[in-house]
Formats: C-alpha cells, structure tokens, sequence
C-alpha cells in the first residue's frame, strides 16, 4: 500500500531525534498499518537484536492487543520487563506465556527468577514445582532458582539438596555451584564461600552471578571498594544490566558516595531514560542530601511509572511516615506486603503506621509474625515495647523493652521507654532508677533527664525534680528548653520570682520559644495581670505571625481571663487569615462557632478542614458534628459511617452514628449501632446507657433491664449499674424499687449525686426524716461540698421551695464567697422570694463577671420586676448579644419589651427565640402564648 511505504520510508530517513523515539515511532506506524501480529512479532525480534528495547516492546504489546495469546510475545515482552527491573510485570507475562503453552523449558526458570526478584519465594517451592521440565540445563536452572528460594526462606539443608539436584540435572552448573558458594557464606564460612567462587570465576570469568557474588563476600568482608570493582566489571559484561546498577547504586549510596552514585544514576538515566529504577534511585539521593520535597515527587513518579515497585513502595511509605501522611503509609505498605508477605522492614513500618493513626490493635495483629520467635533485634524490640504500651499491656512492654536495653545496653533511648513503661505500670521506683541510668549513658541525650524530672513532677517531688534537673543543667547549662523546664521546677516549689526569671532566660536566649511565652503569660495571670500577658501574646504574635499553635494558646488565654467570646473569635480569625495551613485553628473556631449557633460558618470551616486533612479522624468527627449542628443529619451520618470505617476497632463513630439515628427518629438502626459498638468495647458506658435509653423510650423495660443487669456484671464495686436501675424503674413509676436500688449504688460508691437523688426521691415519698438523715450525714462529712448543696438548691427552685433554696445558696456563698454563679443563684431565688437585697447582689456577681450573659439577664430580669425598666431593657439586651441562640433570653427581652410597650421589637425577639427553641418545649409554648398577645 502507498501510504505504509511513505511512512516506512519516513522512518529511514536522517532525523535530528534519538534512535529510540524513531523505532517507537515506526512501531506505532506500522501497527496502524495493519499489520498481522506476526509480523509485528517479527518486527519486535529484529528490534531486540539491534538492542532498542523500547521499540520492541511497543511492537510486542500491538500484537498482543491483537492476538492476546501469543505466547512468544508474551515470553518475550517478560523478558524486557525483567531486563528493565519491573519483575512484577515480568511474572504476569511470564505466567501468561506459560498459560497460552509457551515452552516450559524457557519460561518457568525465568519465571522463577521473576518471582524470587518480586520476593514471592514461596511461589517458586509451592505451585511452580509441579511443571516438568525436559531439558537438562533448563531443569538445572529451575532447580537452582528453587534453591535460592529456599535460601531466602531460611530452610538451609533443603536449599543445599536443591542444589545438588541441580548438578546431577547438569553436572558443573555454574548457576548451581553458585548457590553452593552462597550456602557457604550464609552459614558464616566467608573464607570458603571466597575461595569457591574464586575457583568458578577461574573456569568461568564471564559468569555474572560470581562477580555479584564476590561482591557481596567483599561487602562482608568490608571491602566496599573491592565490591564496587567487582561490580563494575559486570557492567563491562552487561553494560545496560539494571540490577547490576541497582546493587551498584545501592552500594555507593551505603559508603556515601553519593556523587558516585549521582554519576551513575546519570549514567542509567541515558542507558534508559525515564525509568521507575532510575526515579526511585533520584529520590533516594535527594533524600540523602536533605532534599526530602524532591525525593517525595520523585518516589511518586516511580511508583506512577511502576505502581507495585517494591523498593519504590517502601521509600514512598518511609517519607509518608516522616511527613506524618499515615494514611498513604499504610496503603503503601500494605501492598508492599501483599507482594512480598515475609518483607519484615515493610511490616515493621506498617506498625509505625498503625501507630500514627491510632489503631493500637492493628499494630498489635501486625506485629505478632515478627515477634512469633525470639528476636535479637533491638529496634524491633523495642517496637514491641511500644505497641504494647499503646494497647495498656505494661507488663509485656517493660518485656520487649528489657531485651531491647538488654540486647543494645549502650542505647538511652530504649532505657529512657523501658522507664516510661515501668512508671505507666505502676513500678514507680525501678522506672525513676532505668532513668537515671539512661541519663548517665550519653551525655548528649537529654531525653532521659527530662523525662526524669518531669517524673517528678507528676509526683509533686519537687526537690528531687530539682536534683534531676540539676543533671540536665550540666549537659544543656544555656538551653532554653533547659531552662523553661527550671521554671517549671521552680513553680512547684513555689518560688514563682524564680520561675519567672528562668522563663525570662529561656526566652532572652530563643525569642520565639512559644512555651516560655505560655508559662510567663500564666504567672501573670496569677500574679492578676492578664493584659500582661495577653501583651505577650500579642508581641510573640507580632514577630510569629504564621505560628498556629500560638493562636490556640491566646485564644485559650483568653477565655480563661475574662475575654469575651468576640475577643477569643477576633484571635482565631486573625490566625486562620495568617496561618491557615494550621488545621488546628480552623477546627477550633468551627467548634466555637457550632458553640455559639453559628452552625453555618462552622459547616464550611469543617468542611475545609476535611478537604485539607479527608482522612484525619478527628477532622472527620468535627465535620459530623458540625452537620449534626447544622441540621444535615444524613450527611453527618455519612460521615460518621465513614468513620466508623476509618476507625474499625472504636466504639465512638458507632455511639455518634446511633445518635444522629435518634435525632432522625430511627430506633432500630439506632440501636444496632450502638450493638456494634458494644461488639467492639463490651464494657462501654456510654453506648450502654444509650442503649438503656432507647428501650426505656420503647417501653421495652425488661430488655433494658438487661442491659442494666449485665453493666452491673462487669463493674459491681460501681454505683453506675445500680443508678442505671433506679432510673428505669423511675420510667414505670416505681419510685419505692428506684430508692431501693439508689440506696445499694450508695453503698458501693458515696457520690455526691447519688445523695441529691436519694434526698428528692424521699421527699416525694414522704420519707422527709430519711432525707433529712442522709442530708445531714453527708454535710456532716463533706461540710465543705458544694455539689451536693447545688443539686438540692437546685431541686428546691425546681418544686418552688425558694426559702430552702435560699438556705442551700447561703451555704454556699459563706464557703465561696466569690462564686459568681452562686450569687447569681441566690440573687434570682431572692428576687422570688421579693427580697430587697436581690438587685445589689446580682450587681456584686456583675462586678465579678461584666461578661456572664447570665447574670447580666438576672440582673435586667430583677431590674425590670422591680420597676427599673430602661436599666433592666439594657442588661437583657446585653445578655442576648453575648449569647445570641440561646432563646430563654430572648424571651426575657421580649417580656421586658412587651412591659415598656415596645411590641413590635418584642415581636421580632420572640421570632428569632422560636427559631432555636426546642419542639415540644415548655420554652416553645411559653412563645407562642407571648405572640398571642401581641
């Protein structure tokens, strides 16, 4: 045809592009040509004896897409896969030129090295061992491989067997007596394993898999530069051979040679341009070199080139695990795994990974094949130590860690966990001493001396926090960690001059040390100088603009020191303008603002967090209940489902779940939500009283009291079961079986709740000389108990006994004098009770909080009942602006409106209360009565 020999003839002729694109491009043409698959096979072999690879393999795969079963394509399209170092390719077509009859001779010891590379040894000994093979090399080939595989399943003797099998198949097989050598060294004769394959090389100095194995006795032998020149000379017999450059490669990077090894990165890059091989090894010097954004781009773009390249996968996943990215760590190693099941270092990353997302058990199933024998490994000890501290084991992880400081004695590092484990058991003292003597191993590791003293600490020894910290002073005499740590030890001793002087050196010496700030800032505070420290944050912020963390600490700062919640809202919009990579800021305004009723900013807020971080289990939780705010209950329970995914082995995604399925009037979906989270965390309160809940609302009282019976099973020194039984037989009526059952949770756990329930059960009963008992006996030991007194004044304004309310509420005052929210109590039950003395002293709990909603609508309210209308309008008005959703407020104001005969504004007030009043509420009739009289 003419236009097929324009084209061909096109690519004959000179042109200013390299060979390999022309072949490519010729391939292309001739495939649209149509041509048979034959001939493209043909075309495909005269490629491969002109050595242009790429070519080939385009031709190959066009009559495979032709003729899929074409074994020789197949065979010969794994062996450029195999050539190129993307083994696991090379098995898929090696197995598939095997199922379409391809030569058994050629393809099963190829295929065998495929798999063995790909690390699937198990394959080669298990169902590649039934084909026959009839030729003798090819048998004593398959055979070898079939003991290398043995080898690397550290089954010795039945390699040893495999090779002798193969020497009678092929009696001075190379590749045989090969695998005798290495059998040699693996069993610790370097010296014999040296001298026989010295002797091989003799006979056969051509053989590549001696020079690679001289070179790694060499390794061993620790003769870098000897191995490397073995290797080299295999590049001199393969020059484009990638597994040469691979161990090559690998080996200069491991005597840090990194130019070297750039050079022949370089060298491979031009052999055979873009490459998985070539990507992963750039990405291994980039990191190597501190270059760690170049490695990560890099990695990715071998892992596009070859998604199951194991070295690739591993890298990938060790730079996610730095970068915290847990979530592609894990799916990395996961399949790194499925590719390779006995690849350890993979599995023990995979553990790292379950750590950092929180999956204690995960990491726990993980881990168990590598600890199944006795293991000498320090570091994976040492990870044992730590998954079974995370999973509350202590005993087993003082264990794993006692052979980790055993087996490496000089480490700190593993002495300074051993400690953390024996304090987290309770083995107070030998922990304090494992860190003692962690301190005293490396004078530059500071960890141990201040775990050391921040163990003191926690047990208020402040002296001997002063002697371990005097250890610290000197290693780190100037440090400003140092010395923020000594202020920390000065406070508990109670010398604040002294703390504040350590503090003001820690922070002279690194200004931006944000703890130092926080610290100072709390003396201030306690020194009653809040705006002195809210000036230090302002400053630290001045020259830390883009320091999220220092956002959250103001904004806290500031809610604790009297800041109005406009004021801690200005903070956290100001960081999230500034610093809005911090995903902190953004959920802990969504959080402020769902607070606050502003459900639709906290929406978008949560949503961008979930956008930034979708995989972040705690930005997952804030967006479901930023939805439930919202009222988008089947979104959030979406995402809680997601969760639940997220998140297998905890009960909290399900327990939110069966709430929204409340919320949406869903019972039974409710409460198998809450079975499974009870499958996943038997003992788990929360879903239990849940669950009792529900069943109450069904009337379904005797499976409720099921559920009670079998929480008083697994906690019976506990009052909760107890408690849980009382209430149901509340929900029948049974008030005498609810005292009954309130008096045996009282015996097991004297809780002050438990006192305030009992009294207004016995009141209600007519047992007024049992309350009055257990009243009086309980004041009697906990005179100064303010709990109990609340809940009682509280109970007594409830039935509208506002003279013992009164009484509880004096109590009160006379212990706390300055409780802001009991005097406002009293002021409210005093107003009822038309006691001049209410006004002045909601005025006294004004003076004390300007910015309590609560009292400013007590005060407004006592003010207006008492003929002071304007002063009384203004408070109301003030109350509602601090707390704009809350609707009891604004019911307030519309009263106190609708008394100075502003009807219309009252109007608009009682509109937007109805808004968030509850259905079915009290609060929402009382509305509705209001607006009929407008």
């Amino acid at each position: 045809m003419t236009e097929k020999k324009q084209q061909t003839a096109s690519c004959t002729k000179p042109a200013r592009v390299r060979k390999v694109v022309l072949s490519s491009l010729c391939a292309f043409l001739l495939a649209a040509c149509g041509a048979s698959p034959e001939s493209m096979l043909g075309s495909a072999k005269e490629y491969l004896a002109k050595n242009d690879k790429n070519a080939a393999a385009i031709q190959l795969k066009n009559a495979l897409q032709k003729e899929p079963r074409l074994a020789e394509a197949r065979y010969l399209l794994g062996k450029i896969y195999f050539e190129q170092g993307d083994f696991a390719s090379a098995e898929k077509e090696f197995q598939r030129a095997l199922d379409a009859g391809y030569a058994v001779d050629d393809v099963v010891p190829q295929l065998a090295k495929a798999l063995l590379l790909s690390g699937q040894p198990e394959k080669v000994t298990g169902e590649l061992s039934s084909h026959t093979l009839s030729k003798a090399e090819a048998r004593a080939d398959f055979i070898t491989q079939q003991g290398y595989a043995w080898l690397a399943q550290k089954k010795l003797e039945t390699a040893a067997e495999s090779f002798r099998s193969a020497l009678q198949a092929q009696p001075g097989f190379p590749a045989a007596r090969i695998g005798q050598a290495r059998l040699k060294a693996q069993a610790g004769d370097q010296a014999a394993a040296f001298e026989a394959v010295s002797a091989i090389l003799q006979e056969h100095p051509d053989l590549v898999d001696g020079h690679v194995l001289r070179a790694n006795l060499f390794q061993n032998m620790a003769k870098p530069e000897e191995a490397i020149a073995e290797l080299e000379k295999v590049l001199v017999l393969r020059p484009n051979d990638l597994l040469t450059y691979q161990g090559l490669i690998t080996l200069l990077l491991r005597v840090n040679k990194l130019d070297a090894a750039q050079q022949k990165v370089d060298e491979l890059k031009k052999s055979v341009g873009s490459h998985p091989l070539t990507s992963y090894f750039q990405a291994y010097l980039d990191n190597q070199r501190g270059k760690a954004d170049q490695a990560y781009e890099n990695v990715q773009q071998a892992l596009r080139q070859a998604p199951d390249y194991l070295p690739a996968l591993m890298l990938a996943a060790a730079l996610q695990l730095q970068r915290q990215d847990f979530v592609q760590a894990q799916a990395n190693l996961a399949k790194a795994l499925e590719r390779a099941p006995n690849l350890d270092p993979a599995r023990k990353m995979l553990v790292s990974a379950y750590i950092g997302l929180k999956e204690p058990t995960k990491a726990l199933e993980v881990l168990q094949p590598l600890v199944k024998g006795r293991t000498e490994d320090p570091t994976l000890l040492a990870l044992a130590g730590q998954v079974y501290a995370i999973n509350g084991d202590f005993t087993r992880s003082e264990d794993y860690y006692q052979q980790a400081a055993k087996a490496d004695p000089k480490n700190a590092q593993y002495r300074t966990r051993l400690a953390a484990s024996r304090l987290a058991s309770g083995s107070t003292e030998q922990g304090l001493h494992d860190l003692a003597a962690a301190s005293a191993l490396d004078a530059n590791d500071v960890q141990p001396d201040i775990a050391l003293v921040m163990a003191h600490l926690r047990r208020n020894e402040g002296q001997k926090a002063l002697a371990a910290l005097q250890a610290l002073e000197k290693k780190k005499p100037n440090d400003p960690v140092t010395l923020n740590l000594k202020g920390g030890v000065m406070l508990s001793l109670k010398d604040a001059a002294a703390a504040r002087k350590a503090f003001e050196q820690a922070l002279a010496i690194k200004p931006d040390l944000l703890p130092a700030v926080i610290n100072l800032a709390r003396l201030d505070a306690g020194d009653k100088k809040p705006e002195a420290g809210r000036q230090r944050y302002q400053d630290f912020l001045a020259k830390n603009p883009k320091v999220g963390q220092a956002y959250l600490q103001y904004a806290e700062y500031l809610s604790q020191t009297g800041g109005t919640p406009p004021d801690v809202k200005a903070v956290l919009e100001k960081g999230l303008t500034l610093a809005p990579d911090a995903i902190e800021i953004r959920m802990a305004l969504a959080r402020m603002l769902a607070q606050s009723g502003d459900t639709k900013r906290a929406l978008s807020l949560a949503q961008e967090a979930a956008a930034a971080t979708p995989d972040d289990p705690a930005v997952m939780e804030l967006l479901g209940r930023a939805q439930v705010a919202a009222g988008e209950l089947q979104q959030a329970l979406s995402t809680f489902s997601k969760l639940s995914a997220r998140l297998p082995n905890s009960p909290t995604p399900f327990i939110a779940m069966a709430d929204v399925q409340a919320a949406l009037k869903n019972a039974p979906s409710a409460e198998q939500s809450l079975r499974k989270a009870l499958s996943v965390k038997p003992d788990m309160l929360d879903a239990q009283q849940r669950l009792v809940a529900l069943m109450v609302d069904a009337k379904r009282f005797d499976a409720a009291l099921g559920v009670v019976r079998e929480v008083q099973k697994q906690k019976p020194k506990q009052a909760v079961g107890f408690g849980m039984e009382a209430e149901v037989f509340l929900s029948q009526g049974r008030r005498s079986e609810a005292v009954a059952a309130y008096t045996e949770a009282y015996k097991r756990e004297k809780l002050p709740q438990l006192v305030a329930r009992l009294y207004a059960l016995q009141q209600l009963q007519g047992q007024q000389a049992e309350a009055a008992r257990i009243l009086a006996d309980w004041l009697k030991a906990n005179p100064k108990d303010m709990l109990v007194r609340g809940l009682i004044a509280d109970q007594n304004l409830a039935q509208s006994q506002f003279e013992q309310a009164a009484v509880q509420y004096r109590a009160m005052l006379e212990q706390n004098p300055k409780n802001v929210m009991v005097m406002n109590n009293l002021a409210w039950t005093l107003g009822k009770l038309k006691d001049k003395g209410a006004i002045p002293l909601a005025q006294q709990a004004l003076a004390l909080a300007p910015s309590s909603a609560v009292v400013l609508d007590t005060l407004g309210t006592l003010q207006v009942e008492n003929g002071q209308l304007q002063p009384g309008v203004e408070n109301l008005k003030k109350a509602v602006s601090l707390s704009p959703n809350q609707p009891q407020l604004r019911v307030n104001l519309a009263k106190a409106l609708i008394q100075a005969g502003r009807k219309s504004d009252a109007k608009t007030e009682l509109e937007t209360a109805l808004k968030n009043a509850p259905e079915k509420s009290p609060l929402r009739a009382e509305i509705d009565k209001l607006k009929a009289t407008l």
